[in-house]
């Protein structure tokens, strides 16, 4: 068998029998019909997907670990759901998102999401801060024992690290501006 690939993506590899010398034309060989092959490249991060097709990026806890949830407010009206979690699933994966109703059923300006692991809640804490989607900047805040489990985590990172208690090393990105992205 010959292989005959061309070069743009996807790649298409064309597989013909080359029993004897065929004419070609454009690359494909005259009279016999290809076999196409679609090739992709992309690249899946396993933990934030589960088996649940229904529910992409959502993933269960893991036992024994802490999770952690964060506060989503000041989301516009006009923004819906969906896109909300996607965000949010961009951070890290979450166990849940709920987006607060009404008694009417239409969604109010806040949420909670709940987050498998610190990391991922650090890096909402310092992405998603004054994120503007739909003119509006994002609130997003943690309370007081979230807080706690994070610096928590923070310490043992830096002994991990082997950091000195005093430095500010993984707490800078916290303090850098970052500039604000806007999504319409």
């Amino acid at each position: 068998n010959s292989l005959l690939a061309m070069a743009f993506q996807p790649h298409i590899i064309i597989r013909a029998p080359t029993t004897l010398p065929m004419p070609i034309h454009m690359g494909i060989p005259i009279g016999i019909q290809p076999v196409m092959t679609f090739q992709t490249h992309h690249r899946v991060r396993p933990h934030y997907h589960n088996n649940n097709n229904n529910n992409p990026g959502v993933v269960q806890p893991i036992p024994g670990q802490p999770t952690t949830t964060v506060f989503i407010g000041n989301i516009s009206e006009r923004v819906p759901d969906n896109l909300i979690k996607q965000v949010l699933i961009k951070c890290g994966p979450i166990i849940s998102w709920k987006r607060v109703q009404d008694a009417s059923g239409k969604m109010q300006a806040f949420g909670f999401c709940e987050y498998r692991d610190p990391e991922a809640t650090l890096r909402a804490l310092r992405i998603l801060k004054d994120l503007e989607i739909a003119g509006k900047a994002l609130l997003v805040k943690v309370d007081q024992k979230t807080k706690d489990l994070l610096d928590t985590h923070i310490k043992k990172k830096k002994s991990k690290l082997k950091l000195p208690e005093n430095d500010s090393t993984l707490d800078e990105r916290k303090k850098k501006k970052v500039p604000t992205a806007t999504l319409r």
